[in-house]
């Protein structure tokens, strides 16, 4: 008999101890360990299903994908870490499309490669936020255009803050650390005076360790979605539309 999709949050099967094992140093480039890997990839795609649902019935209607669970090129042969991420469906990504012409079109294909809200697991705990690609380099440009002037870093800082104080927004892997709740619209524009789009990738995120209690109990899920949803005014301010456009290509700015 097939397997009930799992519709409410309260009823997803909790992360374990052997979730977070799955990541272990001797395992990472080991084909022999993939069975391990994709019990926990499907585990992820079942974690994702009602997440996208709360995020679609707050508005945002985005496309669910989960991360490779075998070694490959695409992470270097190595699987240090599994995320779900929620991406734009492919009719959000047609006016791009339209804008970038067909030189660049086939840029936007891969769904990770756009701004993402991200549940991520690795051998010490958990990644929950939202990330954007170093080769999305469209959003990034657009984000970057719009905190250009005061008006749009103090925008971005409300966006910002409006989340809990436990995310950072950070620069590629670069160690300094903007806190959430307490970011000034002139460090938005010192955080542009560094970014360089298409070089840099950008992170709001918050880490939960394999020891937090949280981290292996039901109650994550409910608090991720209400994450999520605070995420999507951010989101939307980071995303390029027609009806966001600092590109300064094809229209508004």
């Amino acid at each position: 008999m097939a397997r009930r999709p799992v519709k409410k949050l309260e009823e997803l099967p909790p992360f374990t101890d052997a979730d977070f094992r799955a990541f272990e140093t001797h395992k990472r480039r080991s084909a022999d360990f993939n069975p391990e890997r994709l019990v926990l990839k499907r585990k992820l795609a079942a974690i994702g299903e009602p997440l996208r649902a709360a995020v679609k019935k707050a508005g945002e209607d985005l496309t669910l994908r989960t991360s490779i669970h075998n070694p490959y090129v695409f992470n270097g042969h190595s699987v240090g870490n599994l995320r779900l991420y929620l991406s734009p469906a492919d009719k959000a990504k047609k006016p791009l499309r339209d804008l970038l012409g067909v030189e660049f079109a086939a840029d936007t294909d891969a769904s990770y490669v756009h701004a993402n809200l991200v549940l991520a697991i690795d051998h010490d705990g958990l990644q929950i936020g939202l990330r954007v690609h170093e080769r999305a380099w469209w959003d990034t440009q657009n984000m970057k255009g719009r905190c250009r002037e005061r008006e749009g870093a103090e925008e971005f800082a409300a966006a910002l803050n409006a989340l809990p104080e436990s995310y950072v927004l950070t620069l590629h892997d670069w160690q300094r650390e903007y806190r959430c709740g307490s970011i000034r619209w002139d460090d938005v524009l010192e955080f542009f005076r560094y970014f360089e789009p298409g070089t840099h990738r950008v992170r709001v995120t918050r880490t939960v360790a394999k020891d937090d209690p949280i981290a292996t109990d039901v109650r994550l899920f409910p608090e991720v979605a209400r994450e999520f949803v605070a995420m999507i005014p951010l989101y939307r301010f980071i995303l390029w539309s027609p009806e966001n456009n600092h590109l300064g290509m094809g229209g508004r700015r």
